[in-house]
């Protein structure tokens, strides 16, 4: 695999950096370290010190170059959002000025066939974020859940209309051929599928990986986090590609928002997006990964 497949292109990374508004001295945390696209922009942006996080192993060879290019300036760790508080205090920080989410999966992991992200390359049936502490796989689960489980699965988490028709499929299927490739699983899916605009397996792919690294669990968790350790006046900011993920995003800076400020609620934002910001044209053209992305921002009060 060229170098130039594995480039990942942070979405609206002027935009994100804008709302986010480094200052010197002050210390900011990226979630989603991936190559290192926004937290290499933080720092170039300011004089400031950049914690980084990221469950995948593959994220270490990046933040190596930004280590040797920005020295003490930036720190990184392979740690999952819900382990965020294990990471700070063992690095003796107590606050963070500010947190940029990208919630979307790299072009590194999708465009590399060995991790079974993608539709688009023939590869074993995958998808952990994290290949060591995640022993859950996609292949597991198309092959021993049952037709229910599965079809809940990709209703619930991948939004799939044609969810029964795709897991009943699915299980006669593997009644003749164990189903591991993700090119077997695709076939599958396309001959029921006739998506426009998008793959016909789109769908299905995106609830197997959601489900086998709990994303949906790990964004409840580090969005909880982040009210602990943000300082006043620090932001928030978050890009979703996911309609599940965006809700509740935006649910939580609802719900936390200054207007629902009581004495159980002392840790309240303001939100700065009352609608999500989305990707210009050029950059779709640039990127067409970033089209479905939402931008949400909100300020610690």
């Amino acid at each position: 695999m060229q170098t130039d497949q594995l480039s990942h292109f942070p979405v609206m990374v002027n935009e994100v950096v804008s709302f986010l508004e480094p200052e010197e001295a002050k210390i900011y945390l990226d979630c989603t370290f991936g190559q290192g696209g926004y937290s290499r922009k933080i720092l170039e942006s300011a004089k400031c010190k950049v914690c980084a996080i990221d469950r995948d192993l593959n994220s270490n060879k990046y933040a190596e170059i930004l280590s040797q290019k920005f020295n003490t300036r930036f720190t990184f760790s392979n740690t999952k959002f819900s382990d965020l508080h294990f990471f700070l205090n063992k690095k003796n920080i107590k606050a963070i000025d500010g947190i940029v989410l990208d919630l979307g999966v790299s072009n590194t992991q999708l465009n590399d066939p060995k991790r079974g992200f993608s539709f688009n390359y023939d590869g074993p049936l995958d998808m952990r974020m994290d290949t060591i502490n995640t022993k859950l796989t996609a292949e597991t689960i198309i092959n021993e859940y049952d037709e229910k489980e599965l079809s809940d699965i990709f209703f619930y988490y991948g939004e799939e209309r044609n969810s029964r028709k795709i897991a009943n499929s699915i299980v006669e299927f593997r009644k003749k051929k164990k189903i591991g490739s993700t090119k077997m699983l695709s076939d599958i899916v396309q001959k029921i599928n006739k998506y426009r605009f998008k793959h016909p397996a789109t769908r299905v792919f995106q609830a197997l990986r959601i489900v086998i690294n709990e994303e949906l669990k790990e964004l409840e968790e580090v969005l909880k986090i982040s009210l602990e350790i943000l300082t006043k006046n620090a932001r928030i900011v978050v890009v979703a590609f996911h309609s599940l993920e965006d809700k509740i995003v935006k649910n939580f800076f609802k719900k936390n928002g200054y207007k629902n400020f009581n004495d159980d609620n002392k840790n309240a934002l303001r939100i700065i997006t009352k609608k999500p910001i989305t990707p210009s044209l050029e950059e779709i053209k640039i990127n067409p990964r970033s089209r479905s992305a939402k931008l949400r921002v909100a300020q610690r009060i």
